[in-house]
């Protein structure tokens, strides 16, 4: 996983890749950071959440628990107020990862045309001698992802109980975000450099080496504009995986 992100920031020198670092930054830096921010405000207040029934239901019990650990003599102030705190970090927590994705959501899409000549760069900079091709098609790609984000926003609604649990919400909302994000990344460079029979070798979740590198820059991805650079560098790294996958596929072959 180190090896393949050195690469990948060592990748950043090359002016071919420098100069499509900075496309998405520079087409959504104003746009997407107010909008990306502030829809997330938009989305407590709107029916969808106010009127959802587990939602209510959560709101009536927190009520009663606040009624009942107020009457606890001389400490129960105190737990009220240590809740309240913990509610709202949880709840600031929740609104940049939000607007986090939504930032990286745009900049993925401004990426995903970039995607050919990112491959290309890496390829003629590092594997030169190294051919590759890709397969299936641009509407299968979006089919595919359209079918898999929509599975996993039926996953979130019926999950949505498990915002309203401590440390468990960041981490399951944050687990949701990173799975879009990482089987858009692997399609997306999958389809461009490798065979489908070589893709359907590597594409795994569980293949541990280009997941945790894709982890940890989508863990950066949380940092405020940083997520406008993760999907290019993802490409990056994804990229010298696959390229150092094909290269050894003789060597593969002839074991």
């Amino acid at each position: 996983m180190f090896d393949l992100l050195l690469k990948t920031l060592s990748d950043l020198k090359e002016p071919a890749i420098l100069w499509r670092l900075f496309v998405p930054f520079v087409a959504a830096i104003i746009l997407v950071s107010l909008m990306g921010y502030g829809l997330f405000g938009v989305f407590l207040v709107s029916d969808f959440v106010t009127q959802n029934p587990m939602v209510q239901e959560m709101g009536v019990w927190t009520n009663e628990a606040q009624q009942t650990i107020g009457a606890i003599p001389f400490i129960g102030g105190v737990l009220i107020w240590i809740v309240g705190m913990v509610v709202a970090v949880i709840a600031g927590v929740l609104g940049v990862l939000l607007g986090s994705y939504l930032i990286l959501i745009f900049a993925m899409i401004i990426t995903g045309f970039m995607t050919d000549s990112l491959v290309k760069a890496v390829h003629d900079k590092h594997y030169p001698n190294t051919d590759y091709s890709g397969h299936g098609s641009i509407m299968g790609m979006v089919w595919k992802l359209t079918v898999y984000g929509f599975l996993l926003l039926l996953l979130f609604l019926v999950t949505i109980p498990m915002l309203f649990i401590p440390l468990i919400n960041i981490i399951w909302f944050w687990l949701l975000g990173f799975m879009f994000f990482r089987y858009s990344i692997v399609l997306d460079v999958g389809q461009v450099i490798l065979p489908e029979k070589l893709f359907d070798e590597v594409k795994h979740m569980t293949n541990w080496t280009p997941t945790l590198a894709v982890a940890a820059l989508f863990l950066l991805s949380t940092l405020p504009l940083v997520g406008l650079f993760i999907p290019v560098l993802a490409v990056i790294a994804l990229s010298h995986y696959y390229f150092d996958y094909l290269s050894t596929m003789p060597v593969r072959e002839e074991r």
